[in-house]
């Protein structure tokens, strides 16, 4: 299983969507919203470091994304999935290496904006703090492979994609990824606390300094509510049968 993980990943960090859609596209709302246009999100002297933890989940979310759900469902579209039960490999190990690939794959798109966070707007934390930061988003970004699994078991071929998408863009926002919630209509915001993608984004906020008032336990809850709900469509789904459906 790691040997398939190792292959399955080099090929991720060859792709070039990826590297589009998860880094290039993570940096880019990055470095346009601190540095370009500054004064159009928040005032706020904190923006600057809460925006790079925001934008950090988004890279997060849409590399598991792409790693466990697009390219699960194409292989299973191309018939790859099938060729693979074939082999030695079994599917649950298949499932595995693909979970494995996908975690890794959250955290190059952190670690470019963490970078650009540092050195292009100056953000200093404790060492501590980034670390603390780091490992908070990379450990929670288990539950967005989760979500890739299940969609990637669920779609197949070019549905896998489409449907990612239509599950990235909604969260992302409505999660206050790419925008403040504070203009949003009062129950798209509280519908907001209820999404993994806030309750990722505020988590990985309540590491950094000054920052008391953020509560951990809600947020925890519902990364942990969503991890076991799409988990039990990944066990239900994880049947030979379903990897060898074209």
């Amino acid at each position: 299983m790691l040997r398939y993980a190792k292959l399955d990943t080099l090929c991720l960090i060859r792709s070039g969507y990826f590297l589009t859609f998860s880094v290039l596209f993570s940096a880019g709302f990055y470095l346009m919203f601190t540095v370009v246009a500054s004064d159009a999100i928040s005032d706020s002297p904190d923006f600057a470091r809460d925006y790079m933890l925001s934008m950090s989940v988004s890279g997060a979310f849409f590399g598991a994304l792409n790693a466990a759900g697009i390219r699960l469902g194409a292989e299973r579209g191309e018939g790859w999935a099938r060729q693979i039960l074939l082999t030695p490999l079994s599917g649950r190990a298949y499932l595995g290496a693909k979970a494995l690939t996908a975690w890794l794959a959250t955290l190059p798109a952190t670690l470019v904006v963490f970078a650009l966070g540092a050195l292009v707007n100056d953000v200093s934390m404790p060492a501590t703090d980034w670390l603390a930061a780091l490992a908070v988003i990379w450990a929670a970004s288990a539950v967005f492979v989760v979500a890739g699994l299940a969609v990637g078991l669920v779609a197949v071929g070019e549905a896998a994609q489409f449907t990612c998408l239509g599950v990235f863009f909604p969260l992302a926002l409505l999660g206050g990824l790419w925008f403040p919630l504070d203009d949003f209509p009062t129950t798209l915001r509280q519908a907001a606390d209820y999404l993994p993608t806030r309750s990722l984004d505020q988590l990985a906020t309540l590491v950094t300094p000054g920052d008391t008032d953020t509560p951990w336990l809600r947020p925890l809850l519902v990364l942990v509510c969503w991890g076991v709900a799409l988990g039990g469509v990944v066990l239900a789904r994880s049947r030979a049968a379903v990897l060898a459906r074209v």
